[in-house]
């Protein structure tokens, strides 16, 4: 038992981490390999997961994901962000939650025949939205600012309400509805004050923890210690208030949101890292557990039931919440189609299916429909989120977001000019003459602390999406795109080397990845020379730019879908503004 046990979960990591690698190299979520994968080796297909050999741990595993799922998600909120929608985020948690969860709890009832009880666990656990799915779905889709955040908020506050009332309405499967209602209206606000203050001061003593371990300036510390201190609020949380611990760890990571965010920036890659490991393996363990054969006949109705929480009831609940708030229609149009169901939705079925006895037909019923609403929901946003997005007009192309220049010098100048055609541009500044001589080249300029991470979260929220660092100083520019990194993405972020153009390749080898222009490129020189006349910057056609020396720098792309900033390598297939040298024979004597 104990090698089928250690192959059990072997296998699941290994087809987990595969998965994840073939969602990334597929830009497709990760989700629907983790399904595949957990039927074909699970007790449908060859049956070489066995979930039953791993006993009570199975137990373990999903609420020590689920503690790492939430806490990591807390972390990733913003506070400036919610100030920005918070009108929307309460309703969208306030309405459409309970209008889902009572939408899916009817259907389950009348279409299936499954009892209210257990009708009711399935309403309580399905409202939510998956972190995991929504946060890859933002990551390959760039969409309007406001919707990732009402998307995002969603997704983490939403897990952590399911996670709440899911628990509580498995206490009903038992009880007497009758003489419960009292009881049940007291143990969730017992858990939501238990849950919230302990998440609260364990938050807080956290963040004092890692403030002191910092001082041994090991930058490892930071993650180690989030990761302990995690699980420690979650099993305290649970030990004081039952099933308290998802709030706990949500507050808990939300208040560590707040930290440096150098830190921070820490503390999120190494749980990037450790989650992803867990929710592969858990995702594929979870999968295999199931068997849709025994229920064969039923399928046709629980799709149906998938159909009508995904196309129906999702849609009206969001409308109804936001009614008469400032999200535009297409907005709403576009959250209420997309709402993809992931790992939390799973685990907690799952975990209900396993403690809950004397409901063996029901239970199986209610785990199968939870992984069809997964797998519809999944693969509708997997397939029509960026047409849908296309057609609704709130997909923004990043070659459309705005471009923050840092540096202000003859080049910048006319790379701003050119681009402010086409997207807007501004200028970040901190030194107070380079801010005049921006205005006075009549270019927009933020005048502010350049290494204060904050500017680039107010940035993304005006529509500033990408960021081109242009100053003389090669430490300064690789400083700033660090920085910037952390809010704007590092694929969005670019600098061009200010060396000398020998240097310039030397630096090309290692970060060729976000170097701007060529390799052959050096801002230095190109400074120098535009300022003596020596050079200039014009618009070519392709066949000028392959029949000359010029570096393109920005590519026009057709149709109007903004320019792209050129990298170190890539080919133009439009016109686009280029650095020329001046031939010698033009070059002014």
């Amino acid at each position: 038992m104990e090698l089928i046990a250690l192959q059990t979960i072997t296998l699941a990591l290994v087809l987990g981490v595969t998965s994840y690698v073939l969602s990334r190299w597929w830009k497709v979520p990760a989700i629907l390999f983790y399904l595949a994968a957990g039927l074909i080796f699970g007790r449908m297909g060859f049956g070489l997961i066995d979930v039953d050999a791993l006993g009570n741990g199975l137990l373990i595993l999903v609420e020590i994901t689920v503690a790492i799922i939430l806490f990591e998600g807390g972390l990733s909120l913003s506070p400036r962000a919610f100030k920005s929608e918070s009108a929307a985020i309460r309703r969208m948690l306030i309405v459409t939650l309970p209008l889902t969860g009572l939408g899916g709890a009817a259907v389950c009832h009348y279409l299936l025949d499954v009892s209210w009880q257990i009708s009711i666990f399935f309403g309580a656990l399905i409202v939510v939205t998956g972190p995991t799915v929504v946060g890859s779905i933002l990551k390959s889709v760039y969409l309007t600012r406001r919707l990732e955040i009402l998307l995002n908020w969603e997704s983490i506050w939403g897990d952590v309400i399911g996670v709440l009332l899911s628990a509580v309405a498995l206490e009903l499967v038992d009880l007497n509805f009758q003489d419960s209602w009292r009881e049940v209206i007291l143990t969730l606000a017992l858990r939501i004050v238990g849950g919230g203050l302990l998440g609260f001061v364990g938050g807080y003593l956290l963040r004092w923890i890692i403030h002191r371990t910092c001082r041994l300036q090991d930058t490892t510390l930071p993650g180690i210690v989030s990761i302990a201190g995690s699980l420690a609020i979650f099993y305290t949380a649970n030990v004081v208030t039952h099933s308290s611990g998802p709030l706990a760890v949500a507050v808990a990571g939300f208040i560590l949101s707040s930290l440096n965010e150098d830190l921070l920036h820490e503390i999120r890659h190494f749980k990037e890292q450790i989650s992803s490991i867990f929710i592969s393996t858990m995702f594929v363990l979870l999968s295999a557990y199931i068997n849709p054969l025994p229920l064969l006949s039923q399928w046709p109705m629980m799709l149906l039931t998938a159909l009508i929480m995904g196309a129906l009831i999702r849609p009206a609940a969001v409308a109804v919440a936001l009614w008469r708030t400032p999200v535009l229609t297409s907005e709403r149009i576009f959250i209420g189609l997309i709402g993809p169901r992931g790992i939390i939705a799973a685990a907690t079925a799952a975990y209900a299916a396993l403690v809950i006895s004397g409901h063996d037909r029901e239970m199986g019923l209610v785990l199968n429909l939870t992984y069809a609403v997964i797998f519809l929901s999944g693969v509708t946003a997997t397939i029509f989120c960026r047409p849908l997005a296309r057609f609704l007009k709130v997909l923004i192309p990043v070659s459309r977001s705005g471009l923050l220049i840092v540096g202000v010098n003859s080049f910048s100048s006319g790379i701003a000019d050119f681009a402010g055609k086409h997207i807007p541009v501004s200028f970040l500044e901190t030194n107070t003459n380079a801010c005049l001589l921006a205005e006075h080249l009549g270019h927009d300029i933020i005048c502010t602390d350049l290494l204060d991470s904050t500017i680039y979260e107010e940035a993304m929220e005006d529509g500033f999406g990408r960021l081109l660092a242009l100053t003389s100083n090669e430490s300064m520019n690789q400083l700033i795109a660090k920085k910037a990194s952390i809010s704007l993405e590092s694929q969005k972020v670019y600098w061009a080397a200010a060396r000398t153009e020998e240097e310039s390749i030397n630096l090309a080898v290692s970060l060729s990845g976000r170097l701007a222009f060529s390799d052959r490129f050096s801002l230095t020189d190109a400074v120098r020379q535009l300022d003596r006349n020596e050079a200039t910057m014009k618009v070519l056609q392709l066949e000028k730019i392959r029949e000359s020396d010029a570096i393109p720098l920005l590519e026009v792309l057709a149709n109007g879908q903004g320019i792209r900033v050129l990298l170190s390598g890539q080919s133009v297939q439009n016109e686009a503004l280029c650095f020329v040298p001046a031939q010698k024979s033009d070059t002014p004597s």
